[in-house]
């Protein structure tokens, strides 16, 4: 991180309000966290169904031209948990 070149002061307020904005943003991330976990079984549905609609149905790769997807091409699932990136 950059070297602060001025030197200055924050005041007792601004201080609290920094330390309340922080703990209300850690809240609120938690709570994302939580609603994305909790959407951890839903979350495989939708994939699954992709991955079938992808290699029944196929993706467009040029304007009507489908392409369908092989089994030997479909990611595998890590075995780590899934992560939402937001």
């Amino acid at each position: 991180m950059a070297k602060n070149l001025i030197e200055y002061e924050k005041s007792a307020e601004a201080k609290q309000w920094i330390s309340d904005e922080s703990a209300e943003q850690e809240k609120r991330y938690q709570q994302i966290v939580q609603d994305m976990d909790d959407l951890s079984d839903e979350r495989d549905v939708w994939v699954e169904k992709f991955f079938h609609r992808i290699q029944t149905r196929g993706f467009n790769v040029h304007y009507d031209n489908r392409r369908q997807i092989p089994d030997d091409e479909l990611p595998t699932r890590p075995d780590r948990p899934f992560k939402v990136v937001f």
